[in-house]
């Protein structure tokens, strides 16, 4: 039994490992350079993710760490819908028209602020540039508190299938605190209305960690979820960093933030519950129907890590469009401008809209591939690294695995086989940051737990 004071005082801030380098280590990147790994995706010829991001939301919650621009005036949705159409012309350029896709998320901010009208547009312009693949995953990102029946309808109609959606918590007052005020009646209505136009994935957000969240209330919220049965459940914890993100002082007018101790009572209690009510618990922070597309995935070594949390491997490269968006290759990743401005600027000189990333040497790649497999499978196969880079890893990760070698309750190499404890497991961030190069300064973090 793991108690909240042994995993609170185990645990330390550290990325959230949803890329390799994070995107802290990102720098100045020139356009040319992209256009050139491009050519190598292009030449590759496998198909790709795509990834369009859609900022807006009708009102700003005070919690939120997304890149968003609150905005009730829907037009701006039509008008960013059609930059990102020249968007995709211009990647469709690299790569060629046509290039096959295997997986398409629309991500927020909330992609539901689009009018059926801006989703048709989107989705002409997808079809036009690219070639949807036999079988290719669409995922949407919707709003309970504002999706309409016709809005559903549009996005199943468009082939999506795969939906999710936040809750964060049901508490009135916690609601209250962070200032998104949702119902159960709301969520239920989308997630029935959803299913019935033929959604067969839905994935619930809940956050730990609130002002005024306390045992029995966050219980009742896990309840609530767990009697909506969605298919998988993201059980994150907040991120507090009002210096980076200055609307979170709003959240402390409304009460203070729950301490690290506080935070591990939260979690374990709905990791106990969850796992009771026959959700797989997998990866860091992630639950899933026996059976659903996620557990499988994860049962056949086929989930992964990205800025979408984990998701089932759908292709090696992610191109992301839009304002913000991660763009992540084999070699590269690269981020799009975060100013709509700018954004629209380059877009109307007919240039890529993205300004920083970085180049992954070896290093990076072999580090990358070691740190995706322990936040997904909680071990790593050492060998594995050995056949695919041709390193000798006990030499190369000498150091870190002394340094591991003095954390046993968290993690132990086992006939080349780097395996997480139970508690390990749900601090497998830290266990990862003995192997992450770029680990200098850990008060750019969150907290792990």
């Amino acid at each position: 039994m793991i108690s909240p004071e042994t995993l609170a005082d185990l645990s330390s801030r550290g990325p959230r490992y949803t890329s390799y380098p994070p995107a802290t280590e990102f720098a100045p990147l020139s356009n040319d350079r992209i256009a050139r790994e491009l050519a190598a995706v292009k030449s590759d010829g496998a198909p790709i993710s795509l990834y369009a991001h859609i900022p807006f939301c009708r009102s700003l919650c005070w919690y939120c760490g997304c890149n968003v621009i609150p905005s009730r005036d829907q037009s701006k949705g039509e008008q960013y819908i059609d930059t990102l159409a020249t968007e995709l012309a211009i990647l469709a350029d690299h790569l060629g028209v046509g290039f096959p896709i295997s997986e398409l998320a629309l991500g927020g901010g909330s992609p539901n602020f689009l009018s059926p009208h801006a989703l048709r547009t989107l989705m002409v312009a997808v079809d036009r540039y690219f070639t949807r693949q036999p079988g290719a995953r669409l995922s949407v990102e919707l709003d309970p508190r504002n999706t309409t029946s016709s809005q559903i309808a549009a996005f199943a109609d468009a082939g999506f299938r795969v939906l999710s959606m936040g809750i964060q918590d049901f508490s009135a007052a916690v609601q209250d605190a962070i200032h998104r005020h949702q119902t159960l009646v709301q969520t239920r209505w989308l997630i029935e209305r959803s299913r019935a136009a033929g959604f067969t994935d839905v994935n619930v957000d809940v956050v730990y960690g609130l002002p005024r969240q306390n045992d029995a209330s966050f219980m009742a919220t896990i309840e609530a979820v767990i009697d909506l049965a969605p298919d998988r459940i993201a059980l994150f914890g907040y991120a507090h960093l009002p210096d980076k993100l200055p609307h979170q002082r709003l959240v402390e007018r409304a009460g203070r933030v729950l301490d690290r101790y506080e935070r591990a009572t939260l979690f374990l209690a709905a990791i106990e519950r969850l796992t009771n009510a026959g959700y797989v618990h997998l990866g860091l922070d992630h639950f899933a129907k026996p059976g659903s597309a996620l557990a499988r995935a994860a049962a056949e070594g086929r989930m992964v890590r990205t800025f979408q949390g984990y998701v089932e491997h759908c292709a090696d490269s992610l191109l992301g469009v839009g304002v913000t968006a991660i763009s992540s290759t084999p070699r590269m990743l690269w981020q799009n401008r975060g100013e709509l401005a700018a954004w629209e600027a380059d877009i109307a000189a007919g240039r890529l809209p993205a300004h920083r990333g970085t180049v992954l040497d070896q290093d990076d790649q072999i580090r990358r591939t070691l740190i995706e497999r322990l936040m997904c499978d909680g071990e790593a196969d050492l060998d594995k690294l050995q056949e695919r880079f041709g390193i000798d890893p006990m030499r190369y990760f000498a150091k870190e695995l002394e340094t591991l070698a003095a954390k046993p309750e968290l993690a132990s190499l086992e006939t080349h086989t780097i395996r997480t404890t139970p508690i390990g497991k749900l601090l497998v961030r830290n266990v990862c940051m003995m192997f992450d190069r770029y680990v200098h300064d850990a008060a750019r973090f969150s907290t792990t737990i």
